[in-house]
C-alpha cells in the first residue's frame, strides 16, 4: 500500500533534525475542516464556504519544547472522500487524525465514528496506530450548540480520544490543537507556558444573537503553504 509512514527517531540526539508528521483532518463537509487548515496554515478565514472535493494539502513548521523542529504535513480530507475509492490512500501513514465537527451540527457529530471505524480499518496494519483528537469546532457559535459537552466526552471515553475545542472563525484554540496533536505523536509534554507562548489577541463573537465579543487566543504564523489534490 502506498503512502509509508514516515519513520520517527524517539531518542534522536540531533535537535536541529526536522521531524515530519502527516495529519489528517477528517469529517463532515460542513463541520469547518478547511476552516481549520487554512486558520492554522496562514492565519486566515474565508465566510464563504468552499467544499473540499477529494483533498487539500496544507503544511507549516512549528517548534516544539526541546527545540524540535517538526514539519506538519496536513491532508484536508473532503467529507465525501469517506466513501471514496481513495480513502485508504489519504489515510494510510498518518501519525494524528483530527476528527472535526460542528457543535451546531448533529449529524456532524454522529457521522464521527463511520470515520473512526475508517481510519481504524485502514492503519490497522500501521506499526503504530494513529493518535485520534476528537475537535469540536465553531465554539464562537456557543448560543447555537446543539451538541452537547457531555456528548463530546461520551465519544471521547468510548473511543478513548484525546479533545479539543476550536473556532476557525477567531482562532480560538486552532494552533494550540495542532501543536498539541505533533506533541502527542512525539510524546511531548507541553507545560502551561509552552501553550501559551507567543500569544496574540484576536477578537471575535460568540454568537451572532450576543454582541459581546471574546477574545481567543493564538500562536504568531511561523511557515506554511497550502496546494491541492483532486
Amino acid at each position: 500500500m502506498s503512502g509509508t509512514m514516515p519513520a520517527l527517531d524517539d531518542d534522536a540526539e540531533n535537535k536541529d533534525e526536522e521531524r515530519t508528521l502527516k495529519i489528517v483532518v477528517c469529517g463532515d463537509g460542513s463541520s469547518g475542516k478547511t476552516s481549520l487548515c487554512q486558520r492554522f496554515s496562514k492565519n486566515g478565514f474565508d465566510r464563504a464556504y468552499h467544499q473540499t472535493i477529494g483533498l487539500d494539502f496544507y503544511s507549516r513548521r512549528l517548534t516544539l519544547p526541546g527545540d524540535i523542529m517538526v514539519l506538519l504535513q496536513v491532508w484536508d480530507i473532503g467529507g465525501q472522500s469517506i466513501a471514496g475509492e481513495l480513502i485508504d490512500k489519504y489515510i494510510y501513514g498518518a501519525h494524528c487524525a483530527l476528527l472535526v465537527y460542528d457543535v451546531t451540527n448533529t449529524k456532524s457529530y454522529d457521522n464521527i465514528q463511520d470515520w473512526i471505524s475508517v481510519i481504524r480499518r485502514v492503519t490497522k496494519q500501521q506499526e503504530k496506530p494513529p493518535e485520534m483528537i476528537l475537535v469540536g469546532n465553531k465554539v464562537d457559535l456557543e448560543a447555537k450548540r446543539a451538541v452537547t459537552i457531555d456528548m463530546h466526552n461520551q465519544l471521547v471515553k468510548k473511543f478513548d480520544l484525546d479533545s479539543a475545542y476550536t473556532s476557525a472563525k477567531t482562532g480560538d484554540s486552532v494552533l494550540l490543537t495542532f501543536r498539541q496533536a505533533a506533541a502527542r505523536v512525539l510524546k511531548i509534554v507541553l507545560s502551561k507556558s509552552d501553550q501559551e507562548s507567543d500569544i496574540v489577541i484576536v477578537q471575535g463573537e460568540v454568537a451572532a444573537e450576543s454582541g459581546m465579543p471574546r477574545k481567543s487566543r493564538m500562536t504568531a504564523t511561523q511557515s506554511s503553504g497550502i496546494c491541492s489534490v483532486q
